[in-house]
């Protein structure tokens, strides 16, 4: 690893150093102010000390280069035996088999493959005259391996056409969903439920909803009964206000916290494309994550896309004047940088940091492929920031997001925000009862 100290009058000198000289892998693992010059601290100049880390790049093996010895050659000197000459000759070059179905279709043409030429093999004869029987014998011979060569030809081009066939019906069998007998597999909506990790207290509860509890029992998960049961346990949980809420009159602050690698960034940059792009509103951007230069540089590209001002900020103070700097503003974004749940100073130092504007909306950024033990100490510990909202991200990467509802029936959250996939704006949507039935259904 190596690691660097960097010195410069301002905190963006410093930070442009660190990403000219080690890259945006960088990571800060100290930053410092202080006074240097003057006389008992007056009338000195103030400079600020970062130092930072970059990981070694391992050095690619190199392996020994074996030379063969060269093939020996019996060469004969030609005044002792002219016939006695031999050189090893060249070796042969490969040669590649002609494209055969390059101009096979998925129809099952194969009309270019009938007119191609059929080599014939010739014999060179010693003798300068031959009879005329011989050769007509030998053009009939001829003649008949031609069309042998033909018949092979097309029989393996039917064979060919048969298989192709075969793997288009099976195809068209998988994507319909049906098995190898041609009926639809149907899963009982218990059963989804609890592949979905939904605790079977609450799976009981959603299937007694209506009183019809045996019944329910019975039913398959696709059937639009199903979905209305579900939707109706998901209503009486979750709260018909979702996402982000416009207010008139100031601008909208949001904050993103969590934990590292959950996705804050992409998730910032969806919000802000799907706010600015489709509903046309102004926006500005501000990052705290100076942790990581990537993370900056990430977000310039996406504001530098949808035409937004970025602001980057290294206090609670850069952080307030900015705030106050775009007011104007109907919408005010803030990135912040991961925090560890097990890291208590690093939790104060978020709290604190985002304490200079009591109108700060927190949301809470989480991962679905995250274990629900994890994800309860999560929310425990990060409660002292006190999160408004909670965001999840990543559903497209698990196969069960029952967890949420088990969340939903333990702790009294708002959900925010689901996201599945790392296009922007389009892979996020709004935390609506219906969207997780959907989730939990798919």
């Amino acid at each position: 690893m190596q690691i660097k100290v960097f010195k410069e009058h301002t905190a963006k000198k410093a930070m442009d150093k660190v990403r000219r000289e080690l890259g945006p892998d960088a990571v800060i693992l100290h930053t410092k102010k202080y006074t240097t010059g003057g006389i008992f601290g007056y009338g000195g100049k103030k400079m600020v000390e970062i130092t930072a880390a970059v990981e070694d790049i391992p050095k690619q093996e190199i392996l020994p280069k074996v030379i063969l010895p060269a093939k020996k050659t019996n060469i004969s000197h030609p005044a002792n035996n002219k016939d006695s000459l031999t050189v090893s000759p060249e070796p042969a070059k490969m040669v590649l088999p002609k494209q055969v179905l390059q101009n096979y279709k998925s129809n099952g043409e194969m009309s270019s493959l009938k007119d191609m030429p059929v080599p014939i093999l010739q014999t060179k004869t010693k003798a300068a005259k031959t009879s005329k029987i011989i050769k007509a014998s030998n053009n009939i011979t001829d003649l008949e391996k031609s069309n042998s060569v033909e018949k092979k030809q097309e029989k393996k081009i039917q064979q060919l056409q048969q298989e192709l066939a075969q793997m288009k019906t099976m195809l068209n069998k998988v994507l319909q969903g049906q098995n190898s007998t041609g009926a639809s597999k149907e899963i009982l909506l218990s059963d989804a439920l609890n592949e979905q990790e939904i605790k079977k207290t609450l799976i009981n509860e959603i299937l007694n909803i209506d009183n019809n509890g045996d019944e329910n029992k019975n039913l398959f998960k696709n059937s639009l009964q199903s979905k209305n049961i579900l939707l109706k346990y998901l209503r009486g949980y979750m709260s018909d206000s979702a996402g982000i809420e416009m207010e008139k009159g100031h601008a909208k602050v949001v904050a993103l916290i969590g934990a590292t690698g959950v996705g804050k960034t992409t998730t910032l940059a969806k919000i802000a494309s799907r706010f600015v792009l489709e509903q046309g509103l102004r926006a500005a951007l501000i990052t705290a994550d100076t942790y990581r230069i990537s993370a900056v540089d990430q977000l310039k590209t996406y504001s530098d896309i949808i035409g937004l001002p970025l602001e980057i900020v290294y206090s609670p103070i850069e952080l307030k004047n900015m705030i106050d700097k775009h007011n104007d503003k109907q919408l005010i974004l803030i990135d912040t940088a991961g925090r560890s749940q097990h890291n208590d100073y690093q939790l104060t130092e978020l709290h604190d940091f985002l304490a200079v504007n009591e109108n700060i909306e927190k949301h809470l950024v989480l991962s679905a492929t995250t274990k629900y033990k994890d994800i309860v100490d999560i929310i425990r510990k990060f409660s002292l920031c006190a999160p408004d909202k909670i965001i999840f991200t990543k559903t497209d990467e698990t196969r069960s997001v029952g967890m949420i509802v088990n969340l939903l029936e333990e702790y009294p959250i708002t959900l925010s925000y689901f996201t599945n996939g790392q296009s922007v704006p389009d892979d996020i949507f709004p935390a609506k009862p219906e969207n997780l039935a959907d989730l939990l259904l798919r």
